[in-house]
């Protein structure tokens, strides 16, 4: 059964903030964060948004097309809600049309402001590490003293993630390229997913059936894939909608 936590704000940006908020207080263990609603209150002028929040996706859904998977229907740019087939393969995940070192450092930034605003917004302590790679910046939320930003299983900061993505895709009108970790947690499930993978990926070499992993995000997906395209005789592909899109590994 689901429903739905409002936030309001003179910006977008405020608006996202009071919702997930409002998210962070309700606990919640766990939860599937679809954004929706008009962007603007007709009567106010004032920005909002409306986080529907749903029991998590069983994988159930899995075996179907990729379409209409983007969970932010109406904060994406034209153009951005479909390109799922971008993921398919392990060198295209993240990156294609790869942005310029300066637009990375402006997302970069748009995401630090949003990120200094919610833990504004929650009271928390907290700094910021930003790191820009190749294809992607990243911004660690470090020093806050407890996992409020992570949530069971990381799903609060999954949410979190979907609404600064949502955030710069307006702001900029291009895919955003901006990973969001608290405390390290994305790196040590990394380690975890990949000894996974790993497993396997021996499974398969040892059976010839298809593995299928637990769900990723793009980042992840994209590690994945990487690992697999160096074996010989395996491909890899993704398969399902967001937030339970994963990895099958088989032979070619």
């Amino acid at each position: 059964m689901s429903r739905t936590v409002h936030g309001r704000g003179q910006t977008l940006e405020e608006a996202l903030t009071a919702a997930v908020s409002e998210l962070l207080r309700s606990g919640e263990d766990e939860v599937s964060v679809r954004v929706g609603g008009v962007p603007t209150d007709g009567w106010t002028g004032l920005a909002r948004v409306e986080l529907e929040v749903v029991p998590p996706d069983n994988g159930s859904a899995d075996d179907g097309p990729a379409a209409d998977e983007d969970l932010a229907e109406v904060s994406a740019p034209a153009g951005e809600q479909e390109r799922d087939e971008d993921e398919d393969t392990s060198a295209s995940e993240v990156g294609e049309g790869g942005l310029s070192p300066e637009q990375l450092d402006e997302e970069a930034d748009a995401a630090a402001d949003f990120l200094e605003g919610l833990l504004d917004a929650m009271d928390l302590p907290g700094d910021l590490k930003i790191r820009l790679h190749a294809d992607h910046a990243e911004l660690e939320v470090v020093d806050i003293g407890s996992g409020a930003l992570i949530g069971r299983r990381g799903q609060t900061l999954d949410a979190i993630q979907e609404l600064v993505r949502c955030s710069l895709q307006r702001q900029f009108q291009r895919r955003a390229r901006v990973k969001i970790d608290a405390e390290g947690y994305r790196a040590r499930r990394m380690e975890k997913l990949i000894e996974k993978a790993e497993e396997a990926i021996d499974a398969v070499l040892d059976t010839g059936e298809p593995e299928r992993l637990e769900p990723m995000d793009v980042f992840e997906r994209k590690a994945v894939h990487q690992l697999v395209a160096e074996v010989d005789g395996l491909t890899s592909r993704s398969q399902g909608r967001e937030p339970a899109r994963r990895v099958i590994i088989e032979q070619e």
